[in-house]
């Protein structure tokens, strides 16, 4: 059987229906757009965490490469025969929150540590 739209709720309009809803005004640019988003928030539509995460999205597109990597000379690596008790330390110290985890040389990639 189908479940009637109107069943969720007595009155109340899902969470896409009212964001759908708020986004009808049609922003003409991004700022305007976070705004509407903002106001949907606070309203109650989703809760900060998703209100960070879309507006994350929206700023991917203006991050350029060179906004988010560092020269290879200037990497901080992690062995993959380190320890913890060795990796922390190299976490705080740099402040970086991702690290090439190396094999049995810088070239040697083996994975990512995410700190």
């Amino acid at each position: 059987m189908k479940q009637d739209r109107s069943s969720n709720s007595v009155g109340r309009l899902s969470w896409l229906d009212r964001l759908s809803q708020t986004l009808l005004g049609k922003p003409k640019n991004r700022e305007q757009l976070i705004h509407i988003l903002r106001e949907a928030q606070h309203r109650g539509l989703f809760d900060a965490d998703a209100q960070g995460m879309i507006e994350g999205v929206l700023q991917v597109a203006e991050i350029q490469a060179r906004d988010i990597m560092i020269p290879r000379s200037q990497m901080v690596v992690v062995s993959r025969e380190d320890s913890p008790e060795e990796l922390v330390p190299v976490a705080i110290q740099s402040g970086h929150s991702r690290f090439p985890v190396v094999g049995d040389s810088r070239d040697e990639v083996v994975g990512v540590l995410l700190a």
